[in-house]
């Protein structure tokens, strides 16, 4: 906030007067400050009102007069305000002439004005401003509210650029608006500049500037959901109103964008409770619910993916953000180790590989999944059994793999042999896990890459990621635990299928 030369003079109770040429009396005061220093810059900032008698002036001649204007311009001040009537009874001629070669306002302030009354003058103005700018900002953020109630994204943008003679452009993954029109490359700028932010995860405010110009980004969105970045690009740096403005408009962008994601997840939640009854078989032929049918093909037909690995949190927004973008609902039940996805019978081993391509590349090193072939939708537990024995047959290099593509895989797919697999694996599965929880080791991992790799030392070595040394000496730990030859493949096949049985339980 500023208070113009040209308002001072017209303050009538001031009786204050120009002396130097009227062209600079637009020239903003930032504050009054009074002083009889010759040398105040020390104490000076740029754009003060300097008030002084010149009683440090007395008997100064030209010189003197230049070398104090000078120090005074080059301070950067706003003018000057010379007081009559004390040390000097009129305005020194030289020091005028200093004024007006230097560019710099002089006022003279007669001897009946006090300097406090300039002062206060300057203070209530600027405070005036001040509360003006308050209420200026307070009906432009219901302006911004009422256009975010009919017009969403694009009437936040605009509203906010024109609030603040700038240029606004909001950025997100699916949605992006600017204003004005014209001002398309703010775009493409930002995103170039929100590229480089170090955790896209917990985006920061970004702020860039030059003499001619500030680009300022806001990240919109809450923990863990992120909608893209508000940005302002304007000339000179953004005003306090300014950034009020710009924080109102984030909330309310924020509030906007937040609405289909918060929609989207009670919806999902509620997706999930009916999958599970879908799982359980409580869910009669003949009261199928209607919202069940977005899950399933035109035919009616549905395709269960298992998912097993650890920490499958990313996997499920991943899969979630990945469905969402093509418009289609989620259906999803997490246990702990696994995640259970309906997807339609129209959907593939491509379309599950696609849903999961998102994933880092840690994150994805642990996962593995099966699919199952197409069934009518309440067939889903059968579907669930195969996807889950398709799950268990993947290796380090098909982590996703298809019932329907196994081979072999039919005796894990009958209930009867499931439950003879895992009624073997019970007096010898758990004797290795209380092995690792007692001693930290890595008995069943170990087991499981021995056996898929048919008893082949360097690939199950190296699959486990440890010498092959170190692999024989837990395979002979093993076999000692279990008093049994893995040397025998009868062995190590009886072992593997009910270590898959046991595992898909």
């Amino acid at each position: 906030m500023t208070v113009p030369i040209s308002w001072l003079l017209r303050q009538k109770h001031l009786s204050l007067a120009l002396l130097t040429d009227r062209a600079a009396a637009t020239h903003p005061v930032t504050f009054a400050q009074a002083t009889e220093l010759t040398d105040p810059t020390p104490w000076l900032s740029g754009g003060e009102l300097v008030l002084t008698t010149g009683l440090a002036l007395v008997g100064a001649d030209a010189t003197d007069y230049s070398e104090y204007i000078d120090r005074l311009a080059a301070a950067e001040v706003s003018a000057l305000g010379f007081g009559t009537g004390l040390s000097h009874e009129s305005v020194p001629a030289d020091l005028i002439a200093a004024a007006r070669s230097r560019g710099l306002p002089l006022l003279e302030v007669p001897f009946t004005t006090p300097f406090a009354a300039v002062t206060r003058a300057v203070m209530t103005r600027l405070s005036q401003q001040e509360y003006e700018s308050v209420l200026r900002a307070a009906e432009v953020q219901t302006r911004i509210t009422r256009v975010a109630l009919r017009g969403g994204v694009s009437a936040i943008v605009r509203e906010l650029a024109t609030a603040t003679k700038t240029s606004v452009a909001f950025v997100g993954d699916r949605i992006t608006a600017v204003h004005p029109a014209n001002q398309k490359s703010l775009i493409t700028e930002v995103r170039a500049v929100a590229a480089t932010t170090r955790d896209p995860n917990a985006p920061a405010s970004i702020s860039q500037s030059t003499p001619e110009r500030t680009l300022t980004l806001s990240p919109v969105g809450v923990t863990d959901s992120w909608h893209g970045y508000l940005a302002m690009a304007g000339a000179g740096p953004l005003s306090n109103i300014d950034r009020v403005l710009l924080g109102h408009a984030v909330s309310l962008l924020t509030l906007e964008l937040e609405k289909p994601v918060r929609l989207r997840a009670e919806r999902t939640r509620l997706n999930a409770m009916a999958f599970g009854l879908l799982l359980d078989g409580r869910i009669p032929e003949d009261g199928v619910p209607s919202y069940l049918d977005e899950a399933s093909d035109t035919h009616g037909n549905v395709r269960v993916v298992h998912v097993r690995g650890s920490g499958l949190g990313p996997v499920l927004r991943e899969l979630d953000n990945a469905l969402a973008r093509a418009g289609r609902p989620l259906f999803a039940q997490s246990e702990d180790g696994s995640l259970t996805v309906l997807l339609r019978g129209t959907d593939t081993i491509d379309t599950a590989k696609t849903l999961l391509a998102q994933l880092s590349p840690t994150e994805a090193k642990t996962v593995r999944a099966g699919i199952s072939t197409p069934h009518r939708l309440l067939d889903a537990p059968r579907a669930l059994v195969q996807a889950r024995a398709a799950a268990n047959l993947t290796t380090a290099t098909a982590r996703v793999l298809e019932f329907d593509a196994l081979s072999g895989s039919t005796i894990l797919a009958s209930e009867p042999a499931r439950e003879a697999l895992i009624a073997m694996a019970a007096d010898t599965i758990p004797v290795l896990t209380e092995h690792d929880q007692a001693h930290g080791t890595a008995l069943v991992a170990s087991l499981r890459a021995y056996l898929e790799a048919n008893g082949q030392w360097e690939s199950a070595a190296a699959e486990l990621g440890v010498h092959r040394h170190t692999l024989r000496g837990r395979i002979a730990r093993i076999e000692e635990l279990l008093q049994c030859d893995l040397g025998q493949a009868r062995v190590r096949a009886e072992l593997l299928l009910s270590l898959l049985a046991w595992e898909g339980r």
